[in-house]
Protein backbone atom coordinates (compact mmCIF):
# COMPACT_ATOMS: atom_id res chain seq x y z
CA UNK A 1 0.00 0.00 0.00
CA UNK A 2 2.88 2.36 0.75
CA UNK A 3 3.98 1.48 -2.29
CA UNK A 4 0.78 2.90 -4.08
CA UNK A 5 1.49 6.26 -2.43
CA UNK A 6 4.81 5.92 -3.65
CA UNK A 7 3.67 5.67 -6.99
CA UNK A 8 0.94 8.62 -6.97
CA UNK A 9 3.14 10.89 -5.61
CA UNK A 10 5.99 9.85 -8.57
CA UNK A 11 2.82 10.88 -11.07
CA UNK A 12 1.67 13.65 -9.21
CA UNK A 13 5.70 15.49 -9.49
CA UNK A 14 5.45 14.48 -13.35
CA UNK A 15 2.35 16.33 -13.81
CA UNK A 16 4.01 19.57 -13.15
CA UNK A 17 6.27 18.86 -15.58
CA UNK A 18 5.95 20.26 -19.38
CA UNK A 19 5.98 17.53 -21.57
CA UNK A 20 4.21 16.75 -24.81
CA UNK A 21 0.92 14.11 -23.08
CA UNK A 22 1.61 10.87 -25.13
CA UNK A 23 5.32 10.95 -23.69
CA UNK A 24 3.93 11.05 -20.39
CA UNK A 25 1.20 8.51 -21.24
CA UNK A 26 3.91 6.04 -22.27
CA UNK A 27 6.10 7.24 -18.63
CA UNK A 28 2.61 6.17 -17.03
CA UNK A 29 2.06 2.95 -18.47
CA UNK A 30 6.11 1.75 -18.10
CA UNK A 31 5.92 2.43 -14.29
CA UNK A 32 3.24 0.98 -13.64
CA UNK A 33 4.06 -2.10 -15.76
CA UNK A 34 7.37 -1.79 -13.53
CA UNK A 35 5.88 -2.15 -10.19
CA UNK A 36 3.09 -4.35 -11.38
CA UNK A 37 5.42 -6.98 -12.49
CA UNK A 38 7.78 -6.56 -9.40
CA UNK A 39 5.04 -7.09 -6.90
CA UNK A 40 3.53 -9.99 -9.02
CA UNK A 41 6.95 -11.49 -7.54
CA UNK A 42 7.62 -10.29 -4.49
CA UNK A 43 4.38 -8.84 -3.20
CA UNK A 44 1.32 -9.53 -4.92
CA UNK A 45 -1.01 -8.22 -2.33
CA UNK A 46 0.30 -5.03 -3.37
CA UNK A 47 0.12 -5.66 -7.59
CA UNK A 48 -3.42 -5.07 -8.10
CA UNK A 49 -3.57 -1.05 -8.49
CA UNK A 50 -0.49 -0.63 -10.38
CA UNK A 51 -1.24 -3.63 -13.14
CA UNK A 52 -5.00 -2.43 -13.14
CA UNK A 53 -3.85 1.62 -13.92
CA UNK A 54 -1.30 0.08 -16.44
CA UNK A 55 -3.87 -2.54 -18.74
CA UNK A 56 -6.02 1.23 -18.86
CA UNK A 57 -3.37 2.62 -20.18
CA UNK A 58 -1.66 -0.18 -22.36
CA UNK A 59 -5.54 -0.59 -23.54
CA UNK A 60 -5.25 2.35 -25.49
CA UNK A 61 -1.64 2.01 -27.57
CA UNK A 62 -1.78 -0.10 -30.72
CA UNK A 63 1.77 -0.81 -30.24
CA UNK A 64 1.78 -2.39 -26.42
CA UNK A 65 3.60 -5.38 -26.35
CA UNK A 66 0.76 -8.02 -26.63
CA UNK A 67 2.58 -10.97 -24.80
CA UNK A 68 2.93 -8.87 -21.61
CA UNK A 69 -0.21 -7.11 -21.63
CA UNK A 70 -2.23 -10.65 -21.80
CA UNK A 71 0.39 -11.56 -18.95
CA UNK A 72 -1.05 -9.08 -17.13
CA UNK A 73 -4.62 -9.06 -18.07
CA UNK A 74 -4.46 -13.07 -16.90
CA UNK A 75 -2.59 -12.36 -13.42
CA UNK A 76 -5.86 -10.09 -12.70
CA UNK A 77 -8.22 -12.58 -14.25
CA UNK A 78 -6.73 -15.16 -11.05
CA UNK A 79 -6.98 -12.10 -8.53
CA UNK A 80 -10.59 -11.46 -9.50
CA UNK A 81 -11.33 -15.58 -8.72
CA UNK A 82 -9.26 -15.05 -5.43
CA UNK A 83 -10.71 -11.73 -5.01
CA UNK A 84 -14.01 -12.98 -1.94
CA UNK A 85 -10.84 -15.13 0.05
CA UNK A 86 -8.38 -12.14 0.16
CA UNK A 87 -11.45 -10.11 1.38
CA UNK A 88 -12.20 -12.63 3.87
CA UNK A 89 -8.15 -12.79 5.00
CA UNK A 90 -8.42 -8.95 5.62
CA UNK A 91 -11.15 -9.27 7.87
CA UNK A 92 -9.27 -11.40 10.61
CA UNK A 93 -7.25 -8.93 12.60
CA UNK A 94 -7.91 -5.08 12.74
CA UNK A 95 -4.05 -4.54 11.68
CA UNK A 96 -3.55 -6.29 8.28
CA UNK A 97 0.28 -6.45 9.21
CA UNK A 98 -0.10 -7.87 12.44
CA UNK A 99 2.49 -10.89 12.73
CA UNK A 100 0.05 -13.54 14.06
CA UNK A 101 -3.61 -14.06 14.65
CA UNK A 102 -5.01 -16.53 16.41
CA UNK A 103 -8.18 -18.66 14.64
CA UNK A 104 -10.45 -19.26 17.82
CA UNK A 105 -12.55 -21.95 15.64
CA UNK A 106 -9.42 -24.36 14.98
CA UNK A 107 -9.54 -24.45 19.06
CA UNK A 108 -12.53 -26.83 18.45
CA UNK A 109 -10.57 -29.02 15.82
CA UNK A 110 -10.37 -32.83 17.14
CA UNK A 111 -7.10 -34.22 16.59
CA UNK A 112 -7.54 -37.96 17.96
CA UNK A 113 -4.61 -39.59 19.78
CA UNK A 114 -3.82 -42.25 17.72
CA UNK A 115 -0.74 -44.76 16.59
CA UNK A 116 -1.79 -46.43 13.48
CA UNK A 117 0.84 -47.66 11.31
CA UNK A 118 -0.20 -51.05 10.08
CA UNK A 119 -1.02 -51.30 6.17
CA UNK A 120 -0.03 -48.66 3.26
CA UNK A 121 -1.30 -45.54 4.85
CA UNK A 122 0.18 -44.42 8.43
CA UNK A 123 -1.30 -42.19 10.89
CA UNK A 124 0.54 -41.31 14.06
CA UNK A 125 -0.93 -38.18 16.36
CA UNK A 126 0.71 -37.72 19.63
CA UNK A 127 -0.21 -34.49 22.04
CA UNK A 128 1.51 -34.15 24.82
CA UNK A 129 0.41 -31.86 28.06
CA UNK A 130 0.47 -31.73 31.46
CA UNK A 131 -2.99 -30.53 32.36
CA UNK A 132 -6.69 -29.22 30.59
CA UNK A 133 -4.67 -25.66 31.28
CA UNK A 134 -1.66 -26.63 28.94
CA UNK A 135 -4.15 -28.55 27.01
CA UNK A 136 -6.16 -25.35 25.84
CA UNK A 137 -3.12 -23.27 25.56
CA UNK A 138 -1.57 -25.63 23.00
CA UNK A 139 -5.17 -25.76 21.40
CA UNK A 140 -4.43 -22.08 20.89
CA UNK A 141 -0.81 -22.27 20.04
CA UNK A 142 -2.77 -24.85 17.35
CA UNK A 143 -4.65 -22.18 15.88
CA UNK A 144 -1.75 -19.36 15.47
CA UNK A 145 -1.64 -18.55 12.02
CA UNK A 146 0.81 -15.86 10.24
CA UNK A 147 -1.20 -12.14 10.18
CA UNK A 148 -3.49 -11.32 7.09
CA UNK A 149 -1.18 -9.57 4.95
CA UNK A 150 1.73 -12.29 5.13
CA UNK A 151 -1.39 -15.20 3.98
CA UNK A 152 -2.73 -12.83 0.99
CA UNK A 153 0.58 -12.77 0.21
CA UNK A 154 0.78 -16.69 0.20
CA UNK A 155 -2.33 -17.25 -1.47
CA UNK A 156 -1.41 -15.08 -4.29
CA UNK A 157 1.87 -16.70 -4.53
CA UNK A 158 1.32 -20.37 -4.51
CA UNK A 159 -2.94 -20.95 -3.92
CA UNK A 160 -4.90 -23.19 -2.92
CA UNK A 161 -5.86 -26.40 -4.90
CA UNK A 162 -8.51 -26.42 -7.60
CA UNK A 163 -10.99 -28.59 -5.76
CA UNK A 164 -10.04 -26.48 -1.76
CA UNK A 165 -10.57 -23.23 -3.26
CA UNK A 166 -14.63 -23.44 -2.90
CA UNK A 167 -14.73 -24.92 0.30
CA UNK A 168 -15.34 -23.16 3.68
CA UNK A 169 -13.15 -19.68 3.89
CA UNK A 170 -10.41 -20.13 6.51
CA UNK A 171 -7.12 -19.06 6.95
CA UNK A 172 -4.00 -20.18 4.53
CA UNK A 173 -1.54 -22.63 5.92
CA UNK A 174 -0.32 -23.96 3.11
CA UNK A 175 -0.52 -24.07 -0.94
CA UNK A 176 -0.97 -26.32 -4.26
CA UNK A 177 1.42 -28.84 -3.88
CA UNK A 178 2.31 -30.79 -7.35
CA UNK A 179 -0.05 -33.79 -6.67
CA UNK A 180 -3.21 -31.14 -6.28
CA UNK A 181 -2.72 -31.64 -2.58
CA UNK A 182 -1.91 -29.33 -0.53
CA UNK A 183 1.48 -28.40 1.21
CA UNK A 184 1.75 -27.27 4.88
CA UNK A 185 3.84 -23.77 5.04
CA UNK A 186 2.33 -23.37 8.74
CA UNK A 187 1.33 -26.00 10.92
CA UNK A 188 -2.35 -25.86 12.35
CA UNK A 189 -5.12 -28.18 13.77
CA UNK A 190 -6.39 -27.43 10.19
CA UNK A 191 -3.69 -28.72 8.32
CA UNK A 192 -3.39 -31.81 10.61
CA UNK A 193 -6.92 -32.88 10.57
CA UNK A 194 -6.54 -32.14 6.74
CA UNK A 195 -3.97 -35.02 6.27
CA UNK A 196 -5.80 -36.85 8.83
CA UNK A 197 -9.22 -37.08 6.60
CA UNK A 198 -7.33 -37.15 3.35
CA UNK A 199 -5.36 -40.47 5.07
CA UNK A 200 -8.69 -42.08 6.05
CA UNK A 201 -10.24 -41.34 2.74
CA UNK A 202 -7.40 -42.99 1.03
CA UNK A 203 -8.28 -46.38 2.67
CA UNK A 204 -11.50 -46.34 1.50
CA UNK A 205 -10.57 -45.39 -1.82
CA UNK A 206 -7.18 -44.35 -2.95
CA UNK A 207 -8.45 -42.60 -6.60
CA UNK A 208 -8.00 -39.02 -4.22
CA UNK A 209 -10.18 -35.71 -5.42
CA UNK A 210 -6.99 -34.60 -6.56
CA UNK A 211 -6.77 -36.60 -9.64
CA UNK A 212 -4.08 -38.81 -8.50
CA UNK A 213 -3.98 -42.57 -7.10
CA UNK A 214 -2.22 -42.76 -3.06
CA UNK A 215 -0.07 -45.88 -3.27
CA UNK A 216 1.57 -44.84 0.42
CA UNK A 217 0.74 -41.97 2.57
CA UNK A 218 2.68 -41.67 6.16
CA UNK A 219 1.39 -38.82 8.55
CA UNK A 220 2.93 -38.08 11.86
CA UNK A 221 2.29 -35.03 14.01
CA UNK A 222 3.87 -34.62 17.21
CA UNK A 223 3.08 -31.37 19.34
CA UNK A 224 3.66 -30.46 23.03
CA UNK A 225 3.62 -27.64 25.08
CA UNK A 226 5.97 -26.96 28.70
CA UNK A 227 6.21 -24.54 30.79
CA UNK A 228 9.79 -22.56 31.33
CA UNK A 229 11.29 -20.36 33.52
CA UNK A 230 13.59 -18.79 31.06
CA UNK A 231 13.48 -19.34 27.33
CA UNK A 232 15.21 -18.06 24.45
CA UNK A 233 14.67 -18.42 20.70
CA UNK A 234 17.13 -16.58 18.69
CA UNK A 235 17.96 -13.11 20.00
CA UNK A 236 14.68 -12.97 22.17
CA UNK A 237 14.30 -13.93 25.75
CA UNK A 238 11.07 -14.90 27.41
CA UNK A 239 10.74 -15.41 31.38
CA UNK A 240 8.00 -17.75 32.89
CA UNK A 241 6.14 -18.85 30.18
CA UNK A 242 4.64 -21.45 28.09
CA UNK A 243 6.49 -23.23 24.83
CA UNK A 244 4.79 -25.06 22.35
CA UNK A 245 6.20 -26.92 19.86
CA UNK A 246 4.48 -28.37 16.86
CA UNK A 247 5.72 -30.71 14.11
CA UNK A 248 4.41 -32.35 11.05
CA UNK A 249 5.51 -34.66 8.48
CA UNK A 250 3.80 -35.71 5.41
CA UNK A 251 4.50 -38.13 2.70
CA UNK A 252 2.56 -39.22 -0.24
CA UNK A 253 3.34 -41.48 -3.00
CA UNK A 254 1.54 -41.88 -6.10
CA UNK A 255 3.60 -44.50 -7.56
CA UNK A 256 6.79 -44.30 -9.72
CA UNK A 257 8.59 -40.97 -10.02
CA UNK A 258 4.87 -39.92 -8.30
CA UNK A 259 5.26 -38.31 -4.87
CA UNK A 260 5.98 -35.48 -2.32
CA UNK A 261 6.73 -35.16 1.25
CA UNK A 262 7.80 -32.65 3.78
CA UNK A 263 8.46 -31.86 7.55
CA UNK A 264 6.83 -28.54 9.34
CA UNK A 265 7.73 -27.07 12.58
CA UNK A 266 5.97 -24.21 14.46
CA UNK A 267 6.68 -22.93 17.77
CA UNK A 268 4.36 -20.90 19.84
CA UNK A 269 5.15 -18.90 22.91
CA UNK A 270 2.35 -17.93 25.31
CA UNK A 271 2.32 -15.86 28.88
CA UNK A 272 0.78 -17.24 31.86
CA UNK A 273 -2.70 -16.27 30.66
CA UNK A 274 -2.57 -17.66 27.39
CA UNK A 275 -1.83 -14.79 25.01
CA UNK A 276 0.71 -15.44 22.41
CA UNK A 277 3.89 -13.76 22.60
CA UNK A 278 5.77 -14.86 19.68
CA UNK A 279 5.32 -17.01 16.62
CA UNK A 280 8.50 -18.54 15.16
CA UNK A 281 8.51 -20.54 11.72
CA UNK A 282 11.99 -20.26 11.18
CA UNK A 283 13.08 -24.31 11.42
CA UNK A 284 15.36 -25.06 8.49
CA UNK A 285 12.65 -27.88 7.45
CA UNK A 286 10.11 -25.29 6.75
CA UNK A 287 11.96 -24.61 3.64
CA UNK A 288 12.90 -27.94 2.73
CA UNK A 289 10.68 -30.75 0.55
CA UNK A 290 11.04 -33.18 -1.38
CA UNK A 291 9.22 -34.76 -4.77
CA UNK A 292 9.97 -38.01 -6.62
Amino acid sequence: MNMFLGITSLLCAAACIPVPLQQTSVSQKEEFYSTCVAAMKTAPVEAEKPCTEYLQLAAANPEEPQDRFQCVKDWLAEYSKLRPYVQFLWTLAPDPKTPWIVYPPDMNIELPQTSDTNGSFKIQISRSFADPSEEAFLRKAEAVYPGPHSMVNALLRGGLCEQDLHKELAPIWGACGNDNIEMTSTVTARAVRYYYDLTLLARTNPELPSGFTAVQTDMQYAAGIQFLADYAHDKESFHDVYVADLNLKWGFNCGGLCGVGFTRNKVVVLDRQGNVLALYLDAPVNHQSWVS
